[in-house]
Parts: C-alpha cells; sequence; structure tokens
C-alpha cells in the first residue's frame, strides 16, 4: 500500500499529470452527451421533413385515414391533385440507365420519375422533395421499391427487388403504391 501510495505521490509533482486527467475525464464525460444531442437534432430534422412533406412509415399512405372523423385537415402534401391525372402510359419501357437520366440534375428543366414495383412514377411537381436538394432525392431516377417497404432513405435500400421485405414491410410498399397512383402520372413501367 505504501509504494502505491508513493507512485501516485510522485506521479502528482509531474506538471503534465493534472491536465491529462482533466482532459480524460472531460472526454468521457462529454463524448455520450454530444452522441445524444446529435441523436436528438437529426431525430427532430427527420419527423419535421415527415411531418412537412410526406407520410411517415406509420401514417397510412394513401392519406384516407377514416380512423377519426374530428382530425385536422389534412396536409398540402396529402392532397389529392385538383386535376385529373393522365392516363396511364404503360408501353413506355425504362432501362435502368434511362430511368436514371430522371433524377432531377439537369436543373429545373430536367423531370424526377420514381419507380416502385416497376411503375414509374412522374413526382416532377413534387421537385423540394424529390428533387437533388430534396429529403427523398435517394428515390429519384431509380425503382425504390425495396426502400419504400422498409422506409429507408439509405441509397443502398433503393432497388427494385423486394423480394426480401417482411410482410410489414411489402403493407407498407403497397401502402406507397396506392399514395403515389393516387398523385401521380404513370409515365412507363421499368425492365424486367
Amino acid at each position: 500500500m505504501v509504494n502505491v501510495y508513493t507512485y501516485l505521490e510522485n506521479l502528482f509533482k509531474e506538471s503534465y499529470t493534472l491536465p491529462i486527467i482533466i482532459a480524460t475525464v472531460s472526454i468521457a464525460v462529454l463524448i455520450p452527451i454530444f452522441q445524444e444531442y446529435k441523436e436528438t437534432k437529426q431525430k427532430e430534422a427527420l419527423e419535421e421533413k415527415e411531418n412537412k412533406d410526406e407520410p411517415d412509415s406509420s401514417a397510412h399512405p394513401s392519406g384516407d385515414d377514416k380512423s377519426s372523423e374530428s382530425a385536422a385537415p389534412k396536409p398540402k402534401a396529402f392532397a389529392l391533385p385538383t386535376t385529373p391525372l393522365p392516363p396511364p402510359n404503360l408501353e413506355r419501357i425504362f432501362t435502368k440507365e434511362e430511368l436514371a437520366e430522371h433524377d432531377g440534375s439537369k436543373g429545373d428543366e430536367g423531370t424526377i420519375y420514381v419507380a416502385i414495383k416497376g411503375t414509374v412514377f412522374d413526382v416532377t411537381a413534387k421537385r423540394a422533395m424529390y428533387g437533388p436538394s430534396g429529403g427523398y432525392h435517394c428515390f429519384a431516377g431509380k425503382d425504390a421499391s425495396k426502400a419504400l417497404g422498409k422506409s429507408s432513405l439509405k441509397p443502398e435500400d433503393c432497388i427494385a427487388d423486394y423480394s426480401e421485405l417482411t410482410e410489414k414491410e411489402l403493407k407498407t410498399m403497397e401502402d406507397w403504391y396506392a399514395f403515389f397512383e393516387k398523385r401521380y402520372a404513370i409515365v412507363g413501367k421499368t425492365e424486367a
């Protein structure tokens, strides 16, 4: 015990010991605080974006929630178009490369298409959401079936193959399909 006491006494005589201990303790305390703050801010930003633009995965994407008669008016993102949609164009077939050209990167001139289950929708009217600076740009120019089913914004999930989705995720994808079908013109199909 005497040796430990002597060692500590000699250690604290060194001029660098106290600052190192203070820095180490500060870092150990501050890192979890900063991580929690960052996670909270990310959650708030995601919730704000979902509430402002499109429904989240817990909301019924078709906007047909009839469970509450006295619900507040639906935001404009949920509103159906005021003019009828043109008839679906199922004759045009898009290759993966052709679809990728319609990601909104050509500025205000370019169209923005999103495909679900092989059906291509023209979402150009919602450029703020699906354009290069929009929160849902990862879906633009792709068949994003898997990502929509998983309610994921990860680029690696923006693929057409949705065979690995769970039953609940398949239902979510179908709800998104119905949501898009009521609001956006169908401009073609993707290659099989």
